[in-house]
């Protein structure tokens, strides 16, 4: 692709966009943050020795073990110039190398925007069963679990706390505005994305009004972090610790921009994340729940540090038969709900003015509080549930379900879990979810295990591939059998066109993640040559063993760039021993009746008895029709279909059988049972 039609790209696509945004630097902002040397609390000594900051303003915002940070603001009425946006304050200059302090820092505020593609941020969804497939939401609910007892905060614009359809279900005493400074965290004339959100949670059900919530009995807390100008690194941390001991889930609908930049949480907000997952719910950890984006396959969400830290459940979307057309690509993304889509239909909830938008909204910002609701139903039906137990049951429970991947063919890793380059592992599904939740066993103690630095000084040739390939021995990483995340340091440099790089890595197993390809809006908007430390992370290798030769390649799109990588490391997170030690996959497999069927790690095989062929050994010489064959990619979604419904009474034939039909209305409730059908 010429210049000039990567530049006629550009100028068509920032049209598009809904915000126009600052770079990827951010501006200083007239907030300061530090640690102190000193044992005494800040509020004895540092108004008196510091008077050019508000001493009202002096507040804790992290605390981490021994890590504790703290928040000051310039007192702009004791100054004749105004604070620069471009240059660091000669007031912070003066202090940074005090003895007072270990760190002394002026914060630069930072554009976070919704993820949502609509330009007016209404909602529209329905729960209604029509759909096919269905999350089975209501199927959820006929079980008897409808979020009570949860907490989630809805991390955004703000939240009208007094919506017809959402003041029955929100904690007003712990809520908070961030952005502002006050415990109000009412959204600002036209803005309206966090009301949407907060609907699709958890709107009120039966109360004749609007919409219902996936998890329509959970407590919802506003924090307001989005405002019309930049937030800074303890503002965000400030928001996601809010409440740290109440909250059991932060849903998280925003980030930077999409398209262009790397951009990642500071240093206080990556010490709020682990300290959350550490410390929240009485240390069983809290539930950060991210969208994915919505940069379309042109982008890549390993470039956005929020949706790729192993601390979050990067969430993206579908529409009727694959991904939504906006979905990145993206390998920390470990599941998909339905989104809404302008090629498709659109979502229902509430905005604000107590009112109900049926409208052209659309985005992996609606999918999130959906996915923030089933996770909710979960913790409902198993309280002891830890950060990691959710994070292996999504993978456990979603599935394909039918969806394609418009970028590229799904693919099966080395421990037998199907997944994709754009929808993680698939399809979620909430009966599922709540089914498996209530005998869940505790997953092992996090394990992790970390290489040297790799160096490489290998540089692309044209539009090859160049590899560097590493064999990670047992007496490197011996703690680790079963792999969860896997993140990536890689130390590049580019002479033009940054968005050209791509990174693929592969596992001794075979299974290639695309860790970042070529991402249109980048190539353009940072054209020069520079150099990037950046690390990425991916979960497709899930289950796996780390054991073997793991090879990174990369290249430059069409040949546009040379690619240097002068060194890269990798990192394990995962357990010794088996998370799923209990769970049979053969459990009523069909291929047991005509062979014999072998347990993988999140699916099953069989070896069919000489008479039988097929992947559940049903097929025979004489058979007919293909109505014999009940199932041609039964995994680990079928089996859990015929668990839940040896449960309930009924029997399910193949992976997407009708298990229940639900009914629902405004004005009442209904489950019903229906036939079990074969949709093979």
């Amino acid at each position: 692709m010429s210049f000039l039609l990567l530049l006629l790209f550009y100028t068509v696509y920032s049209l598009s966009l809904v915000y126009s945004v600052t770079s990827e630097k951010g501006t200083y902002s007239d907030k300061v943050c530090f640690r102190t040397s000193r044992k005494e609390d800040p509020k004895e000594w540092f108004c008196k020795e510091y008077p050019e900051f508000k001493c009202e303003s002096l507040r804790k915002v992290v605390e981490y073990g021994d890590v504790i940070y703290y928040r000051a603001v310039l007192d702009q009425s004791k100054r004749s110039k105004a604070i620069s946006k471009d240059i660091e304050d000669p007031i912070v200059r003066k202090h940074k190398h005090s003895n007072n302090f270990i760190t002394f820092e002026q914060e630069i505020a930072y554009r976070r925007v919704p993820k949502t593609t609509d330009t007016q941020w209404p909602n529209l969804w329905h729960l209604n069963g029509n759909i096919s497939p269905s999350m089975k939401v209501s199927e959820a609910w006929g079980l008897g679990y409808n979020g009570t007892g949860i907490i989630i905060g809805i991390v955004d614009d703000g939240l009208q706390t007094d919506h017809s359809d959402l003041d029955a279900n929100v904690d007003t005493t712990i809520d908070k505005d961030v952005y502002d400074d006050d415990s109000d965290p009412s959204p600002s004339t036209g803005d309206s994305h966090g009301t949407n959100v907060g609907g699709l949670v958890a709107a009120e059900i039966n109360n004749g009004d609007c919409t219902v919530g996936v998890a329509h009995q959970a407590t919802l807390v506003g924090i307001r972090i989005l405002g019309p100008g930049s937030v800074t690194d303890s503002q965000e941390a400030e928001a996601l610790g809010w409440q740290l001991t109440d909250i059991d889930i932060y849903s998280n609908s925003w980030g930077p921009t999409d398209g262009y930049g790397f951009e990642e949480p500071g240093t206080m907000t990556k010490t709020a994340l682990q300290n959350g997952v550490t410390n929240g719910r009485g240390g069983k950890g809290v539930i950060f729940t991210w969208a994915a984006g919505n940069g379309e396959t042109k982008d890549n969400c390993n470039a956005d540090g929020y949706a790729n830290s192993i601390y979050t459940i990067a969430i993206t979307s579908v529409q009727q038969g694959e991904n939504a057309w906006y979905s990145e690509v993206c390998a920390a993304a470990m599941a998909a709900t339905y989104g809404g889509s302008n090629q498709d239909q659109f979502l229902t909830t509430t905005t604000t003015s107590s009112g109900c938008i049926s409208e052209n909204v659309q985005g992996t910002s609606y999918s999130t509080p959906i996915a923030s609701g089933i996770i909710a139903l979960a913790l409902q039906a198993n309280p002891k549930l830890t950060w990691r137990d959710i994070q292996h049951l999504i993978v456990l429970t979603t599935t394909k379900s039918g969806f394609s991947d418009t970028y590229s063919s799904w693919q099966t890793n080395g421990a037998g879990k199907e997944f994709s380059q754009v929808l993680g592992f698939g399809f979620m599904d909430a009966q599922s979810m709540v089914t498996r939740a209530i005998s869940w066993t505790t997953v092992p103690v996090q394990q992790t295990c970390s290489t040297t630095s790799f160096t490489v000084s290998g540089t692309t040739s044209g539009s090859s591939h160049s590899s560097d390939s590493r064999a990670i021995q047992n007496s490197d990483c011996s703690t680790i059998s079963y792999l969860e995340h896997v993140t990536v340091d890689i130390n590049f440099s580019y002479d033009r066109r940054r968005g050209v790089t791509e990174f693929y890595l592969e596992s001794p197993d075979g299974t290639e993640s695309h860790l970042l390809h070529y991402r249109y809006a980048d190539a353009t908007y940072y054209s020069s040559a520079g150099s990037l430390n950046w690390t990425f992370m991916s979960v497709h290798f899930w289950g796996e063993n780390p054991i073997g030769t793991w090879t990174l390649k990369f290249k430059s799109y069409q040949g546009l760039s040379a690619v240097t990588v002068t060194s890269w490391s990798l990192t394990f997170y995962g357990t010794t021993t088996d998370p799923l030690p209990e769970t049979d996959f053969c459990v009523l497999s069909p291929c047991q009746n005509n062979g014999t069927c072998s347990n993988n790690q999140y699916s099953y095989s069989c070896q069919c008895a000489d008479e039988y062929s097929g992947k559940d050994c049903e097929s025979t010489a004489t058979s007919t029709s293909d109505h014999t064959t009940s199932c041609t990619t039964c995994t680990a979604e079928s089996n859990v279909g015929r668990i839940v419904a040896a449960v309930l009474g009924s029997v399910v034939i193949c992976s997407g059988g009708i298990i229940a039909g639900v009914l629902y209305s405004k004005s009442s409730l209904k489950v019903f049972p229906t036939a079990a059908t074969n949709t093979a």
